[in-house]
């Protein structure tokens, strides 16, 4: 790479922007990058065929019409009674051909690029029939093609792509068993990308790639920011450009900006840093408050935005500290979740984003904080939904027990450091495995890893049963627990597995375990839901396992012991009564986490009971309520009692045989655009006349729709009609390309039936992008007050002048302008002084004075349009509370709207008094007090006339001579 000259870096502030004198300044960030989802209108060929993209013979007559994400092939919940044992000989082991026609609209110099964020497995590309290239490290991590040299500009061309889903030992984790299945297909989303030649990499191209952020520093105080970007100029001739960083808070204001001015030669690239940060109103990012900042980075030429990029920023630290266990912004935190396999009934891993969101969702409504993504990168729109919502993550590269030769091991380091570098800018991600799941720490994954991000931790993904007990190089101990896993003195211990029952009992006993020892930070069961393995576990569908602990069905139904858990981790107060499948001969068990419960029989109170707590399950919040009694017929109603009120109720009954239907839409995580993409789950809910929930296997219910949708799946594969457990018969709808209401019918012989309806909107293909493009840059203005000798505070305007009124034009943080005016009836004195340790100190210190008698007028005059936010400040240096004066403020003219502090009694405190020597009386100073003790004034301007601030001092006497302003702060509000 050839040396670039870069010539300086400045704080200032750039952008094309568009100003309604109402609001506030936005700003576009958009640039010449264009990102499309080409999801829609693929055409696709299962199997092998003779002709080859290009040659004459080629067609795609006959192919199927399908939209991304697709599985290779529909499949039964049973997966076609596949007999394949967990080396998935034949299940999906095929070749498959997709096809798409696409105008590309490009401009000279600019770059073309084919976006991919996951196919299983090797995958290879034609263009215009020509052969492109080929992706060959797995089907669980992004990669894209450079398609520059192959499009037609402005014209249709035609992309075609070959996936190759055949055992495959030199990539993981093909070549040996897994305890999960490698559904084929294109089952992520694709975009075609549109950059200028002058543009950001991808994150995944190499070491330096892309844009990684940091945060060397994070408190409650203040939080450094760094953020790495690689710039490419992929043309003939030498760049100049500039790059720049704003951090943008969740209302979309600018609170951090840099820039940087560089030249760059032509085929070239370079690393640019940038660091900057925030010292006031810091928002950490916890599960409890999963505040985002975003980072938006931008290459400009001549102050137009030719790139742009931007990625999530949440501020927060996380420790490994033994005895203290995991912090999370210096505060233990005891991590308790699930693990989660990405696939769903039929669709296999080809599932939408919306489905992905509403998993994460579901994690959330049970209170979990922890999410542990097996065996395998998951998909971006699962990682940006545990960023949202407060989610904590970890992620390992695609293995299980087994390894290959040199070329698997090469890719699977490959796929290793491409997941890190694709997931790395998520505050979600807690650490990476680096170990091969059930074998243990990998030397080789965990010294990828560190030098892809020394920023997280490491895992060792080991087991019991074999391999080394221990942490070993990695950072955490991180272990299947299913026999009592027994951490070495030096180490923590994650339980990244562990099993329970399906009544719910021996969960709280492993909960209890974990919770009592901070060394056992966390632990996360096995699995969310049940899932898909060719492991033989259930009778009736052997090809689908159905875990003790698991909280939700494969088709995200919620068990019992998804309401354990809520109640375990959530406040909102709850009671329920779990099904059969979690009750206990003779007794009946009630989940609640409330001092107590009331339980009743047929309207019947048989007693207030409290939880039932042993030796096993001691030190979890919320034990098993358990009550003896004999339920065979009729109705329990279960009230929790919280403060000696009744709180919340739940009842569940013994059904009579089945009369009717009800049916519900699930729209969780879903935005209703009708983008051909996304599947809703629905559930039929099979009941008797009084509409209690029938318990066991349904009949079949036959489901039919009407409006842009269809039924996932038909009769061949069970899908529909369709018969499942639990009194509820499930469905899933893939919405079409056109908004419509969408009606849902479900009838089932003998049963009466019902019928549901949404509604969906118009989808763009870039929404994406576009989601976060527009920010905004209030008025802000920092000044610092005092005569000509005044020591100036660090990011504040001075305003010195030597006796008098004074009018000065000021330059806010956004460009705008304001005219300031400071006036009195009486003389105004400029003033600085020294010996003022604290906060804002230099500020503080200096500052006017007037005649206690005197009125002090702070003007502004043309202040654009908006609403505003005042502080002054007004500190005495004096140690005589006697000498402080009461000040009281007006706002004009009455229509600004004005409120201000009342009674507000400026802070003091004695300067120090400093020889030449060092040495002197301490003193006080009181600027800490004074930092936090400033005057707040709230008004509107009209951006015409002008608004004033007029002070005065309540009281006069003998001591109180004088009263002071050392500075302001204004700022814009949204």
């Amino acid at each position: 790479m050839k040396p670039i000259k870069q010539l300086l870096i400045v704080l200032s502030f750039y952008f094309c922007f568009t100003q309604s004198l109402a609001s506030v300044l936005t700003f576009n960030t958009a640039s010449e990058r264009s990102q499309v989802n080409i999801n829609q209108d693929w055409k696709y060929h299962k199997g092998k065929l003779e002709a080859m993209p290009g040659s004459n013979a080629w067609s795609n007559k006959g192919w199927e019409s399908v939209t991304l994400p697709h599985t290779y092939q529909l499949t039964s919940i049973n997966l076609d009674d596949s007999t394949d044992d967990k080396s998935q000989q034949t299940f999906h082991r095929d070749v498959s051909w997709y096809q798409k026609d696409i105008l590309v609209n490009t401009k000279k110099n600019q770059k073309v690029f084919l976006e991919f964020e996951g196919a299983h497995q090797r995958t290879k590309l034609w263009v215009n029939g020509e052969y492109v290239g080929e992706h060959a490290t797995g089907g669980f991590t992004p990669f894209h093609f450079d398609i520059t040299a192959f499009v037609k500009p402005d014209q249709n061309n035609t992309l075609v792509v070959f996936l190759d889903n055949r055992i495959d030992k030199a990539i993981p984790p093909d070549g040996f068993t897994r305890d999960y299945i490698l559904f084929g297909g294109l089952y992520r989303d694709v975009y075609l990308t549109v950059t200028d030649d002058l543009h950001f990499t991808y994150n995944w191209e190499s070491k330096t790639s892309g844009i990684f952020i940091t945060t060397p520093t994070v408190n409650e105080r203040d939080a450094t920011v760094s953020v790495r970007s690689e710039v490419q100029n992929s043309s003939n001739q030498e760049k100049s450009f500039v790059v720049a960083t704003q951090i943008v808070d969740a209302n979309k204001n600018i609170v951090a900006e840099v820039e940087s001015t560089h030249v760059l030669s032509a085929n070239s690239k370079t690393t640019i840093k940038h660091t900057t940060g925030l010292t006031e109103n810091i928002q950490l990012w916890s599960p409890d408050n999963p505040y985002l900042y975003r980072v938006y980075s931008q290459i400009k030429v001549n102050g137009k935005n030719i790139d742009d990029l931007n990625n999530p920023l949440g501020l927060r630290t996380f420790e490994l500290r033994l005895n203290e266990g995991l912090l999370l912004n210096g505060k233990p935190i005891e991590i308790i979740g699930a693990n989660r396999h990405q696939h769903y009934p039929y669709i296999g891993d080809a599932v939408p984003n919306n489905l992905h969101r509403n998993d994460a969702i579901k994690f959330k409504q049970a209170g979990m904080n922890l999410v542990r993504l097996a065996h395998y990168p998951h998909d971006n729109s699962f990682i940006e939904a545990c960023d949202e919502l407060g989610l904590i993550v970890v992620e390992e590269p695609p293995t299980w027990i087994e390894f290959g030769n040199d070329i698997w091991f090469d890719r699977l380091d490959r796929a290793t450091r491409v997941m890190i570098r694709n997931h790395r800018n998520h505050p979600s991600i807690l650490g990476w495995g680096a170990g091969i799941n059930h074998r243990g720490t990998i030397k080789r994954l965990h010294y990828a890893a560190k030098e892809e991000d020394p920023t997280r931790i490491t895992m060792n993904n080991g087991t019991l049963w074999t391999g080394e007990q221990h942490s070993g190089i990695t950072d955490l101990y991180a272990v299947m627990d299913y026999r009592g896993a027994v951490r070495q003195p030096h180490d923590l211990l994650f339980a990244m597995e562990h099993s329970g029952t399906k009544d719910s009992i021996g969960l709280q006993e492993i909960v209890s375990r974990y919770k009592h020892d901070p060394n056992l930070i966390g632990l996360a069961s096995w699995s969310a839901h049940d899932s898909y393995s060719f492991i033989k576990r259930d009778k009736q569908y052997p090809n689908l396992s159905v875990w003790g602990a698991s909280s939700w069905d494969a088709f995200r139904s919620p068990k019992p012991i998804y309401y354990w858990y809520k109640s375990e981790l959530t406040e909102e107060p709850m009671v329920h009564i779990p099904e059969n499948i979690a009750q206990l001969e003779g007794v009946v068990q009630i989940f609640s986490n409330t001092d107590a419960i009331e339980l009743l029989h047929n309207g019947k109170l048989l007693g207030r009971y409290t939880p039932t707590v042993t030796e096993a399950n001691k030190y979890v919040s919320s034990p098993s309520t358990l009550v003896p009694f004999k339920w065979t017929e009729g109705t329990l109603t279960a009230y929790a009692i919280k403060n000696g009120k009744r709180v919340a109720k739940h009842s569940r009954s013994k059904a009579d045989k089945p009369y009717k239907i009800s049916l519900s839409i699930d729209t969780t995580g879903y935005d209703f655009s009708a983008d051909g993409s996304s599947i809703l789950m629905a559930y039929a809910y099979i009941q008797d006349k009084s509409g209690h929930n029938i318990e066991g296997d349904t009949p079949y219910v036959t489901f039919s729709i009407s409006g842009d949708a269809e039924i996932v799946g038909g009769k061949t594969i069970g899908a529909n009609p369709v018969t499942w457990r639990n009194g509820i018969a499930p469905v899933m709808i893939r919405v079409g390309k056109t908004p419509s209401d969408i009606r849902l019918t479900a009838t089932s012989k003998g049963l009466l039936s019902t019928s549901e309806t949404i509604t969906t909107k118009a989808w763009s293909a870039v929404a994406h992008q576009k989601k976060h493009q527009l920010i905004k840059q209030p008025f802000e203005l920092k000044v610092d007050i005092g005569n000509t000798e005044q020591h100036p505070q660090e990011d504040y305007t001075l305003w010195s002048n030597s006796k008098g009124p004074s009018t000065k034009r000021f330059v806010a943080s956004n460009n705008q302008t304001v005219e300031i005016t400071l006036s009195s009836n009486k003389e105004i004195k400029w003033l600085n002084n020294w010996g003022m340790p604290g906060n804002l100190s230099f500020m503080i210190e200096d500052g006017v004075d007037v005649s206690a008698q005197a009125s002090l007028n702070l003007t502004f005059d043309k202040l654009p349009e908006g609403k505003y936010q005042l502080k002054t400040w007004h500190h005495m240096l004096s140690d005589k509370s006697e000498s402080i004066p009461e000040l009281s403020f007006d706002l004009t003219p009455l229509k600004s709207k004005g409120v201000s502090s009342q009674h507000y009694t400026p802070t003091f405190g004695r300067k120090i008094v400093v020889s030449e020597a060092g040495g002197g009386t301490r003193g006080d100073g009181g600027s800490n007090k004074g930092a936090q003790g400033n005057a707040l004034h709230v008004f509107e301007s009209d951006g015409k006339e002008k608004i004033s601030l007029v002070i005065k001092s309540l009281n006069v006497n003998e001591a109180i001579k004088t009263f002071r302003l050392n500075g302001f702060e204004l700022k814009q509000l949204n």
